[in-house]
């Protein structure tokens, strides 16, 4: 049978935004330059704006946005793009019920106003308008809310003339929940998606029974994507289902109050229904994009932060140096992916040998089994607090980086003491992925999180990492530093 399914949905959400953008750019044009109304509204507008119009106006200008159109609609389809792509408006099929996307689009086009204004501000450019950027984006609302509509129309009209792009789901669960999620999709059907098999567990059936059942219905319907929505399932059973979903290279939703700190604390955007998340997680990526493309833009990354921080590093050196007794650095051996094991560095933050006062300060350990963190730690020095605080204590790490140890964004590394007391089977896929500078738990309270709620996190990342999800988190990590939330 011919697979009619459309696999990068998101290609079809591109070439709407695009068409809007041109659209936007040239009814623009043609009411600034072509219409004497036009030319006394932007008048106006600049006037409002108390913007003064540069000497470069009628047809030199107008020759100009022409001439140029096509590069400067790409400049604005690039930052358009990417803001959207922040707004989670290319999701493909990760959500069920319908997003605010008016709402959406307005913020980005909102956002990349500002950007450009700043950017005009800071260059001192008088030559464009204000005015024609501004009502360019404002009538880029429109027609991508517009063009967006029309474009999921036609996918449905095609889905349903000719049965194509057809996804189908095996949904498990009982009850108004796993009701609601099936009448929803067939009302809806949304991105082509139907139910083909509903099933549900046995009352006080093993854990291991349910699985095997669920992979059975998988194959033998075809799924293409599983939904759990059976609230009963206790973490260690979640993440049975992840495993076999990653067995059988689906993604999966899984409804439950337990993944709460997804929504809450790292405030990942999921499906509601009555109040409780459906959380999606993806397939796993392909190993070639994490190793080949995302480590030549790591390793850039590296060297530029670590030739640009030189002197700042030098600086906090020796501060260490001469505050207290010790080297510099303080070298740990971490355990990394695939639990293999790797010295990090970091700036010493502690008295010398604190290492061995670490038996009478054990029982004060705050973040429960697995991870250890107190809030005032005595063997922590002045200079070391600081550090501690905005988190300049880890910026050695970017030679960890350098020589491919560790990346930007992944699961925090853990010294062996921690690892040696994970007391879950599942904790240890947390070490499916190289480990990052920074991650989800970083920027979604840090310590102020206990380790099994880092170790949920730190999956849930791994099964939907991608470089919208990395940018979030590097962006939320300056707010985080520079405000020194959770950190001690």
């Amino acid at each position: 049978m011919r697979d009619t399914r459309i696999r990068h949905l998101w290609l079809f959400s591109l070439a709407a935004d695009l068409l809007s953008l041109v659209t936007a750019y040239y009814v623009t044009l043609l009411v600034r330059f072509n219409s004497t109304w036009g030319e006394g509204l932007f008048a106006s507008l600049n006037r409002a704006l108390g913007v003064r119009q540069s000497g470069q106006v009628g047809p030199v200008l107008e020759r100009f946005y022409y001439t140029n159109a096509p590069r400067i609609i790409l400049l604005l389809a690039l930052t358009l793009f990417v803001l959207y792509a922040l707004r989670h408006l290319y999701s493909g099929r990760r959500y069920i019920r319908r997003r605010p996307l008016a709402w959406n689009v307005v913020v980005a086009n909102a956002a990349a106003l500002v950007l450009f204004y700043a950017y005009f501000y800071l260059r001192r450019n008088t030559f464009h308008p204000r005015s024609l950027f501004a009502t360019m984006l404002f009538l880029n609302c429109f027609f991508c809310v517009g063009f967006r509509v029309w474009m999921d129309s036609l996918l449905s009209w095609a889905r349903e003339r000719y049965g194509i792009d057809r996804w189908r789901a095996v949904v498990s669960g009982q009850g108004r929940d796993a009701d609601y999620i099936c009448g929803l999709i067939e009302a809806m059907r949304p991105h082509g998606l139907e139910v083909v098999h509903r099933m549900q567990r046995q009352a006080g059936s093993p854990v291991g029974d349910f699985v095997r059942s669920l992979e059975a219905a998988a194959r033998e319907h075809r799924a293409d994507l599983l939904i759990c929505a059976d609230q009963d399932l206790d973490v260690r059973e979640v993440m049975r289902v992840l495993q076999l979903a990653e067995k059988l290279d689906l993604p999966v939703k899984i409804l439950t109050e337990k993944l709460d700190v997804v929504v809450d604390q790292a405030r990942m955007p999921a499906d509601r229904i009555h109040g409780v998340p459906l959380v999606h997680f993806d397939r796993p990526p392909p190993e070639w994009d994490r190793r080949r493309i995302s480590r030549i833009l790591t390793l850039l990354g590296g060297v530029v932060l670590l030739a640009a921080l030189a002197p700042l590093l030098g600086v906090i050196a020796l501060l260490v140096r001469l505050t207290s007794k010790g080297p510099v650095l303080f070298v740990q051996e971490r355990i990394g992916v695939n639990r293999e094991p790797f010295n990090m560095y970091k700036f010493r933050t502690m008295h010398d040998r604190a290492d061995e006062l670490m038996a009478q300060v054990e029982e004060f350990n705050e973040s429960g089994g697995g991870l250890f963190k107190i809030k005032h730690d005595p063997r922590v020095t002045p200079v070391g607090r600081f550090l501690r605080r905005f988190s300049l204590d880890e910026l050695p790490q970017l030679v960890n980086v350098v020589l491919g140890r560790m990346v930007f964004v992944g699961p925090r590394p853990l010294p062996r003491r921690d690892f040696e007391n994970y007391y879950e089977e599942w904790h240890y896929s947390r070490h499916g992925g190289m480990p990052g500078l920074t991650c989800l738990w970083q920027v979604s309270g840090r310590s102020d999180l206990d380790f099994h709620k880092m170790c949920i996190l730190d999956v849930y990342y791994l099964r939907n990492r991608s470089w919208v999800v990395d940018s979030k988190i590097l962006l939320r990590t300056v707010w985080v530093v520079l405000f020194a939330k959770g950190a001690y």
